[in-house]
């Protein structure tokens, strides 16, 4: 991604103003940009989350973030299914995937999908991982959509609030998320515990 698109997605103003110029193509084009974003990866995801709240509001965004995010995983996840004997040797050499792998084998599907609401697990590649194992492509996007709602959503409404100044409204939903960030963070160890040794459960 050159030094134009990291400028526009450092800068919601600039994107909305650019996105606008599509006139009613505005949509289609942040829909594409996001399953871009979801494919490549160049950035984390909740940067373009946060952006869709700002671009259409709270409710579009979210649901046009959440159209990317889907199209986006779906290719992710077809391109490792693909090209599994290419893609395996290197992706199950990152210590993500060999993390994946030991919660699936204690967990199964559940791992995969604490792993989606997990803050900071890097969920754009953990489609790519995914592919790799044989889980059928519609319990996949099951999966996906399902874990990948709460943190969008929220991001949409944080996106939304802070173009319509609703300092009250962002305080609120960012502080929870914080909240939300700092007991994951606090409790990553059990949490981790849990999914790789199959504790009984998480205090």
């Amino acid at each position: 991604m050159d030094s134009r698109w990291w400028s526009l997605l450092k800068n919601p103003e600039a994107l909305r103003q650019w996105v606008e110029g599509f006139g009613s193509l505005g949509p289609l084009v942040f829909i594409c940009l996001q399953a871009l974003q979801v494919v490549f990866a160049p950035l984390p995801g909740e940067v373009t989350g946060f952006v869709a709240g700002y671009l259409f509001g709270a409710f579009w965004g979210f649901v046009y973030a959440m159209v990317g995010i889907v199209i986006g995983s779906s290719i992710a996840f077809w391109i490792a299914r693909k090209f599994r004997k290419f893609l395996a040797p290197r992706l199950s050499r990152s210590p993500n995937f060999r993390r994946l792998e030991r919660f699936m084998q204690r967990r199964g599907l559940m791992a995969a999908f604490i792993c989606y609401l997990f803050p900071g697990f890097p969920k754009d590649y953990l489609n790519y991982f995914l592919g790799l194992f044989p889980i059928p492509f519609k319990v996949f996007l099951m999966i996906m959509t399902v874990g990948r709602i709460p943190g969008t959503l929220a991001l949409a409404i944080q996106g939304d609030s802070l173009y319509e100044r609703d300092w009250l409204t962002l305080g609120l939903v960012g502080g929870l998320s914080l909240l939300f960030l700092a007991v994951f963070y606090l409790k990553r160890d059990l949490i981790y515990r849990y999914l790789e040794n199959g504790a009984s459960g998480i205090s």
